[in-house]
């Protein structure tokens, strides 16, 4: 999320002026020097040629949810990846698969002809940091019908870089873990520096908690990016993208259709022209083939209260879009907290653009940046400046555009959450769960226009259930003990439940 800058210090200044008289010796000693510093304090690596651990598993997919998995892991030591696998827990029907022909510190391998809704156990000869040799590994293919019942976990910005964000992004990953849900979406910033290999292993101690049976299908964040231009993030999940340079994609599962779109893939945290073509051509392709929900993913803050700037770019392009082509739900992270909008598009008597034609369609916008990450109360969310922005809108009734100021405030410090049970996920040294509820007081302008609900610093996750025969979505955020949000008082229950 943020542009907090992590600074690495070897105290070079110290270090005495030490002749030595061995060239070898000294060469020895700078290489080791040099690929210390390369691998572990943050400077650019690629993984599948440098890498000091033995971290994974994860589960992506590839092309094809029901009959195919792809298993993902990464070495210590530069060798040939191989699994075995079986539908028997015991391994008496079981298949080996070994990787292509070299070696790598980075593996994939594609488990295909696989049968619809049907469970597969695997292991993997290779000790993890959370699990021993030959730990076996079990995982569920997709079902082979749409109207089926299932559900999934959405978590945001995970970034562990210290001792306190990776308990709390293990909190996270145990409490989603926990729902034993049958795939995960995280929203992007994945790792603080993705060019870093230390940083890798940081987040890869947390994420096969859950992704090592739970699919788990991702966007990129901005911090992905960093270091080499998200290559890492591009290798480490090889989703079925759009082209074999894009790092957007989408999949279906049940009658649910998702659209994993990149923020960042033109300059200034924009998007290129073709990948917007593309958006609205996939979710009128997934509309076509009758997917009944359709859902919307990406990183950064369409809409925040928080200390971030809202992409205005972003939201005047993709809100008109979310409206006339009835999207269910657009989740995205990028603030560390939980946020929620019920917004009706026009409704204010303004648009973005005079063309617009609104359909009085209700859509729902998440923020869901709690996974682990330095929460917005460490970024000045409780004590900063006002921020004022000045925005264009074409106002209806009287048929011009028109700019109006907002202002966002800071957050009241006084306004938080009095729950002992749930006080350990404020990540906060008071232990304060401060929430923002607008009819109580308001700390943004606009919170009107997006009809925003409720907002709350708090480490949490997603939890997206579709029941019903594919006909009922249940949507709730939830603490990573599993207890749904409910505000001050319990007034403010974070859970809503839609039918069609």
């Amino acid at each position: 999320m943020k542009l907090k800058k992590i600074y690495w210090t070897t105290n070079l200044s110290k270090k005495r002026k030490i002749v030595i008289s061995s060239i070898f010796l000294f060469t020895i000693v700078a290489c080791s020097i040099g690929i210390t510093l390369f691998t572990q304090f943050g400077i650019s690596v690629s993984l599948e040629q440098n890498y000091s651990w033995n971290d994974g598993p994860w589960l992506t997919w590839d092309a094809n949810p029901k009959s195919s998995v792809v298993v993902n892991w990464l070495s210590e030591d530069k060798i040939k990846g191989k699994i075995t696998y079986s539908m028997d827990s015991n391994f008496n029907n079981q298949i080996y698969v070994e990787k292509e022909n070299f070696e790598s510190h980075l593996h994939h391998i594609k488990l295909n002809n696989l049968e619809p809704n049907t469970r597969y156990y695997y292991k993997i000869e290779q000790e993890f940091h959370n699990y021993e040799e030959s730990h076996v590994f079990s995982f569920v293919t997709a079902p082979a019908y749409l109207s089926v019942d299932f559900k999934f976990c959405i978590v945001g910005d995970m970034q562990p870089t210290d001792s306190r964000t990776q308990e709390a992004g293990r909190i996270v990953a145990l409490g989603i873990a926990n729902e034993s849900p049958n795939f995960i979406l995280q929203l992007g910033d994945i790792c603080s520096s993705g060019g870093s290999g230390t940083l890798w292993h940081n987040v890869l101690q947390n994420i096969p908690l859950f992704a090592s049976e739970s699919v788990f299908q991702s966007v990129v964040g901005n911090h992905d990016y960093e270091g080499e231009s998200a290559e890492n993030y591009h290798n480490l999940f090889k989703y079925n993208y759009e082209t074999s340079n894009a790092n957007y994609y989408s999949f279906n599962y049940g009658n649910v259709h998702f659209t994993m779109i990149d923020n960042f893939d033109a300059e200034g945290h924009s998007m290129t022209q073709i990948q917007k073509q593309w958006v609205v051509q996939d979710i009128t392709n997934a509309k076509s083939i009758g997917q009944k929900w359709i859902f919307i993913c990406f990183h950064h803050t369409i809409l925040t209260t928080g200390t971030s700037s809202q992409n205005w770019e972003l939201q005047k392009w993709l809100i008109p879009i979310a409206d006339r082509y009835d999207v269910d739900g657009v989740f995205f992270g990028h603030d560390h907290h939980y946020e929620h909008w019920s917004y009706i598009y026009g409704n204010s008597g303004l648009l973005y653009n005079e063309t617009d034609l609104p359909s009085g369609n209700e859509t729902h916008y998440w923020c869901s940046g709690g996974g682990g990450a330095h929460l917005e109360v460490d970024y000045g969310v409780l004590d900063h400046q006002p921020f004022i922005d000045i925005r264009q809108f074409y106002n209806i009734s009287a048929s011009e555009y028109q700019d109006i100021t907002i202002e966002r405030r800071h957050w009241n410090a006084s306004r938080f959450v009095d729950n002992p049970q749930n006080e350990i996920y404020a990540e906060d040294e008071n232990h304060h769960l401060y929430y923002h509820a607008p009819d109580l007081e308001s700390y943004s302008d606009d919170n009107e226009i997006y009809g925003y609900s409720y907002g709350e610093q708090a480490l949490h996750y997603i939890l997206v259930e579709i029941s019903n025969n594919g006909n009922t979505c249940t949507i709730s955020a939830r603490y990573p003990n599993g207890a749904i949000l409910m505000g001050p008082n319990n007034n403010y229950p974070q859970l809503w439940i839609f039918n069609k």
